[in-house]
């Protein structure tokens, strides 16, 4: 290991280049804040026909990069661009990146998953060890990387650019987990000995994200409590075994929030500026969303935003059958999100039986997102999985109360409201359900308008907290440390 640690994330996104969730956003403030520890970062991404990537000031570094797919040799190019004090590089191969969507339309993934992620891992290791970066640890995220762990193991072990290089694994979401046709291991040119349930298989299925947790040198995920829950007999969306197995190898480190991204005293896309001590600017955000979209509704109403991913885990169905009783104690909802078909035709019925009282935007529109969370009083999280819950700690900056599910990263951080002592920080259920959901709701809506003391003290109280990204920076300069001293140890 050189004096400087040298450190490559790989990802399928980071915003705001590619985004569909908070891997995205994990990925665009990590490399910043290792640059300022001392750490030598740079990230590879595919190049999506995005406008953000098309507007960088990117130069084509390499031309003829063949990568290694299913027996043969396919054709890809690398481009470099500068980013914050950090390196970017950019897979291109047309027939799997000039797509409009990352993993696939709201009808469903695209059905080349396996052929893509399988194809970007091979390149960004092809890259690496034809004149990429010098790189003493690889940070993979998700299963669209999970699989580079074991090519480093296989076919890259006794490469001499890449035979010492450590690798990490951060789980950001087991829900999904690259699930394939066993048929989908001849892409990867490994032998039949791989698919076997104690390495890649699961199910009968060749799964990314197990062959990665098997393989990686350290695997990591985002918070303590959705760790616990991996490990769980009853959790882990069936990788439970796998991880307990590797229990030794397997931490968290809870994310964090980008301050200067997300500052209300300094915040250009919102309609005044607030802080603690001083929330009249926060009135004016509200007024503001309320005209600008379109509700019916008067100032001292509340007004709850659901701003998320438009799926299951999310909450989304759960929000849906308690739209009609949450309008009934007479609020105001906005859902902001993109997501599954189903949910974008659930929510724009509601939207059209609920004129002026469900505002439904299908969209991921960053400065959106700032209004919404400036201007909202309340934050819906009825997550049925939430790894870390990068959403709450936006909310509580901009002194937007949550009404969470005591879950993952969500029951690390929001503690109950005692109305009784004036305690906690937020308002909390327990089960997955539209009647435990609602009933959390009604103890809000009535703390906002009978308590607006308490309601001052909850807004200020959450703006308060810190969620720093320089704690979350030092813990994974910590974790590739401990990467490189296990595999130097063998």
């Amino acid at each position: 290991m050189t004096e400087t640690m040298r450190v490559t994330l790989i990802t399928p996104e980071a915003a705001p280049f590619a985004r569909s969730g908070e891997l995205a956003e994990f990925c665009a403030a990590l490399p910043s804040h290792l640059t300022s520890l001392g750490v030598k970062a740079s990230l590879i991404l595919p190049k999506y026909s995005t406008p953000q990537i098309a507007s960088l000031d990117a130069v084509i570094v390499k031309t003829d990069l063949a990568v290694p797919l299913d027996g043969e040799k396919v054709k890809a190019s690398v481009f470099r661009a500068e980013q914050k004090g950090y390196e970017i590089f950019l897979i291109d191969n047309p027939k799997y990146f000039l797509r409009e969507n990352i993993y696939g339309p709201p009808t469903g993934n695209y059905l080349d998953n396996d052929e893509r992620f399988v194809f970007f891992s091979r390149a960004a290791l092809e890259f690496l060890r034809q004149g990429g970066p010098p790189v003493d640890v690889l940070h993979c995220n998700n299963w669209p990387t999970a699989l580079i762990p074991v090519f480093l193991r296989s076919h890259y072990r006794a490469d001499p650019a890449l035979r010492s290089v450590a690798t990490v694994l951060t789980l950001h979401n087991a829900a999904f987990q690259g699930e394939f046709p066993a048929e989908s291991l001849a892409l990867t040119e490994l032998n039949w000995d791989f698919f076997d349930p104690r390495l890649i298989s699961l199910n009968g299925k060749f799964n990314f994200l197990q062959a990665g947790a098997v393989y990686a040198d350290l695997i990591n995920t985002v918070s303590a409590s959705y760790e616990k829950e991996l490990l769980s007999r009853g959790g882990g969306f069936e990788l439970g075994g796998i991880l307990r197995r590797r229990k030794k190898f397997f931490s968290s480190v809870r994310n964090g929030l980008d301050r200067k991204d997300w500052d209300p005293e300094n915040d250009p896309y919102i309609a005044a500026r607030f802080g603690p001590g001083n929330l009249e600017g926060k009135a004016a955000c509200k007024r503001e969303l309320i005209e600008a979209m379109g509700f019916s509704l008067l100032p001292e109403s509340p007004v709850l935003a659901f701003v998320a991913h438009l799926s299951r885990y999310k909450g989304a169905d759960i929000l849906a059958r308690s739209l009609e009783g949450i309008i009934g104690l007479g609020a105001g909802v906005i859902v902001c999100g993109e997501g599954e078909e189903r949910f974008q035709k659930e929510f724009a019925a509601a939207a059209r039986r609920f004129p002026g009282r469900v505002i439904f935007r299908f969209e991921s529109n960053p400065v959106l997102v700032h209004k919404i969370m400036s201007g909202s009083d309340i934050l819906l999280l009825p997550s049925l999985s939430e790894p870390s819950g990068l959403n709450l700690f936006i909310a509580f900056r901009y002194g937007t109360v949550p009404v969470a599910r005591a879950i993952g990263g969500l029951k690390e951080t929001v503690r109950r409201v005692n109305l009784k002592t004036g305690s906690g920080n937020g308002f909390v259920f327990r089960d997955p359900t539209a009647e435990s959901l609602l009933g959390a709701v009604k103890r809000a809506v009535a703390c906002y308008g009978e308590k607006p003391v308490l309601w001052q003290r909850l807004m200020e109280e959450g703006m308060r907290q810190s969620h720093s990204w320089e704690e979350t920076a030092r813990g994974y300069a910590r974790l590739y440390r401990k990467a490189l001293e296990i595999k130097q140890g063998g």
